[in-house]
């Protein structure tokens, strides 16, 4: 179990009077072993964060720590933080099995790949047989279940689900998040879960973090930001939440 922390973390994209900020000096903890929720609507600077922390986006300033030290990716190297993408399809290679997609993922694996991805096709509900399948052969449930998969293949220790339900079918998405909130517990894994999407945040989360305008504007455990919420925004939110009637 690992503790991710930003520090400080500002991205801006580009210069002089054309510049933007999609992330303004935020703080925040994903602490050991637990589940942070990260919510806001869509151009809140969720996914920045999330791929500043993966080193797909680089800070402007600020910093973002692993265990205290501060995260560094080098080619070759095991990369601690993975994340699972919204898009199942876009973020698999068509042209490879999802045999292939795993095992590419074990690198440095002392053992069996070919084992290790059956093992890994299993835990994410998968039978042993599709490791020959192509990503076009499976339903976006199953194609994110493999995302999930090649994911767990780096041993890491965070990972960062960004809104990873999204785009898949209503009647999906449950099982989906059953099997991340059951993985992520059986596994001990730390994790920032992204979504715009409060009802499934409240589902998966120990903590909750509210962003708006690229700030965390509001953070805690959950029954306490769901049950007494401080900002106008987060009470919004809400606000807008569908409830069941009577």
């Amino acid at each position: 179990m690992s503790e991710l922390r930003f520090d400080q973390v500002t991205v801006r994209y580009g210069v002089g009077r054309h510049a933007m900020t999609a992330v303004d000096t935020v703080d925040l903890t994903v602490p050991s072993g637990q589940v942070v929720g990260l919510v806001g609507e869509s151009g809140s600077g969720k996914s920045t964060l999330a791929r500043a922390a993966v080193g797909l986006t680089e800070p402007s300033a600020g910093q973002i720590l692993l265990n205290g030290k501060p995260l560094k990716y080098r080619t070759g190297q095991r990369r601690p933080l993975q994340m699972v993408f919204q898009d199942p399809y876009s973020s698999l290679d068509p042209r490879m099995t999802i045999g292939s997609t795993i095992a590419e993922a074990l690198s440095g694996f002392p053992g069996n790949r070919a084992e290790e991805v059956v093992r890994l096709l299993g835990l994410v509900g998968l039978e042993a047989e599709r490791a020959r399948s192509y990503p076009g052969a499976l339903s976006g449930g199953q194609r994110q279940r493999v995302a999930i998969a090649r994911a767990l293949a780096g041993r890491p220790d965070v990972i960062i689900a960004d809104e990873i339900t999204s785009a898949l079918d209503v009647s999906i998405q449950g099982s989906v998040l059953n099997l991340v909130r059951s993985l992520q517990r059986e596994l001990q894994l730390s994790m920032l879960f992204i979504s715009h999407n409060l009802a499934v945040v409240r589902y998966m989360s120990d903590l909750i973090a509210v962003m708006y305008l690229g700030r965390i504007v509001e953070f805690g455990p959950a029954e306490q930001i769901l049950g007494d919420p401080q900002h106008t925004y987060t009470q919004e939110l809400l606000a807008a939440v569908p409830r069941r009637s009577q």
